[in-house]
C-alpha cells in the first residue's frame, strides 16, 4: 500500500505540465509583444518626424528658390529699366522737329528731356555767331561714331547736325547722278535724284538758313568717296564730290 501510494505520488510529481501552461511562458509572450508594439510605435514616430522634416526642408528650399527667383526678376527689371533709360535713341524724326531761330527756336528745356543728358559740350562759330553746342551719341539707325549736335543762343536752338545715318539705296550714286544736281535746285529735288543723305547740318541765324547734305554710303567710286550739297535759303548753292566715279 505504501509502495503504491509512493508510486502515485512520484507519478504526479514527475508528470510535468506543458510549457505553454507555465506562468513564465506567458510572461515572456507579454514582454515580446510589448517590445514589438513599442518598436513599431518608435519606428512610426521616427518615420513621421523624418517625413515632416523632409517636407519642411523641401518647403524651405522651394521658398528660398522662389524668393531668389523673385529677387533676380526684380533685379533684371530694374537693370532693364535702367538700361532702356540710358540707351534712349534720338530719331531722325525728333531731329527734324527741332525748330531753328534765335528767338523762336526750340528751347534747351524742351530738348533735354527728350534727348537726355548730352555726352559733351563745346562752343562753335556758326554763320559768324558763337553758339553753345550740346552733343549726343545715342542716335537711332546710325553707324558707329554718329552724333547729334544742337547749337544754342539765348537758350534757343539755331543749329543742328546729325551724322552717319544708315541709308538703304536702290542703286549706287555715280558721277552721272551727281552731275544732275544744279544750282538753285530745292532740297526735295536733290533728294529725288540722290536719295536721302547720311548726314544733315542745318543752321538758321539772322534770317539766313544754311543746309549741308552729306552722302557717304552707296557711292560708286573710291573708298571714302563722298558728296556734299550745300543749300542757302533752300536752294543749291554749292555741290562738291570726292572720289565719285
Amino acid at each position: 500500500m505504501d509502495n503504491e501510494q509512493m508510486t502515485r505520488m512520484q507519478l504526479r510529481k514527475n508528470k510535468r505540465k506543458p510549457f505553454f501552461k507555465k506562468w513564465w511562458f506567458w510572461l515572456i509572450v507579454v514582454i515580446v509583444i510589448a517590445a514589438g508594439v513599442g518598436f513599431g510605435v518608435f519606428k512610426h514616430y521616427n518615420q513621421n518626424n523624418s517625413n515632416s522634416y523632409s517636407e519642411s526642408t523641401s518647403k524651405k528650399v522651394e521658398k528660398s528658390k522662389s524668393t531668389s527667383t523673385k529677387e533676380k526678376t526684380s533685379s533684371k527689371k530694374t537693370s532693364d529699366s535702367s538700361t532702356n533709360s540710358n540707351t534712349k535713341k534720338i530719331t531722325l524724326e525728333q531731329f527734324n522737329n527741332i525748330a531753328l531761330d534765335e528767338t523762336n527756336g526750340t528751347s534747351w528745356d524742351t530738348i533735354k528731356p527728350i534727348f537726355g543728358t548730352p555726352v559733351s559740350h563745346t562752343t562753335a562759330n556758326v554763320q559768324n555767331t558763337d553758339v553753345d553746342v550740346q552733343n549726343w551719341d545715342n542716335v537711332a539707325n546710325a553707324t558707329d561714331g554718329s552724333m547729334v549736335s544742337i547749337g544754342f543762343t539765348s537758350n534757343h536752338a539755331v543749329s543742328k547736325k546729325i551724322t552717319n545715318l544708315k541709308v538703304n539705296r536702290a542703286s549706287e550714286i555715280d558721277i552721272q547722278k551727281f552731275a544732275e544736281i544744279e544750282s538753285d535746285q530745292s532740297e526735295d529735288q536733290v533728294i529725288k535724284t540722290l536719295g536721302k543723305p547720311n548726314s544733315y547740318d542745318i543752321s538758321n541765324i539772322n534770317g539766313s538758313s544754311l543746309t549741308e547734305l552729306t552722302y557717304s554710303s552707296g557711292i560708286k567710286g573710291d573708298s571714302g568717296a563722298k558728296i556734299v550739297i550745300t543749300l542757302t535759303n533752300g536752294k543749291v548753292s554749292k555741290q562738291v564730290q570726292n572720289g565719285v566715279k
